[in-house]
């Protein structure tokens, strides 16, 4: 059994996978965005982040987890993602953190990529 923490990474890329090939469809077609997915995904994208770094920092022995550690890591996420891959993977974290913002606009650079090539 996957731990939570890849069921977690996995949904993350999958979603964006499915999101970016939608916007690519609809964007090419020239039609209008419909789907209740597309719009809400990048709550979920955030949401399912920040699920993954609370169940990897699970594993990290050198994280400090306070008991409402849950609650500060959805209220601080922005300064805290950046902090907590450089601390656990230092120069690999940083090339994460460059995954995960492509992976959250990977809709808007599969637009950008339709446009520049017609």
């Amino acid at each position: 059994m996957p731990s939570p923490a890849k069921i977690y990474l996995a949904g993350l890329i999958a979603g964006s996978i499915l999101v970016a090939t939608y916007e690519a469809i609809v964007y090419a077609s020239g039609l209008e965005y419909s789907s209740a997915l597309a719009a809400i995904w990048p709550t979920v994208f955030l949401v399912l982040l920040i699920l993954w770094v609370m169940e990897d920092s699970k594993v990290q022995p050198a994280t400090y987890r306070p008991f409402d550690f849950g609650f500060l890591t959805f209220l601080f996420w922005l300064p805290y993602l950046p902090y907590y891959l450089w601390h656990t993977r230092r120069s690999k974290g940083l090339l994460m953190l460059i995954g995960f913002i492509t992976l959250f606009f990977l809709g808007s650079l599969t637009q950008w990529v339709i446009y520049a090539i017609s």
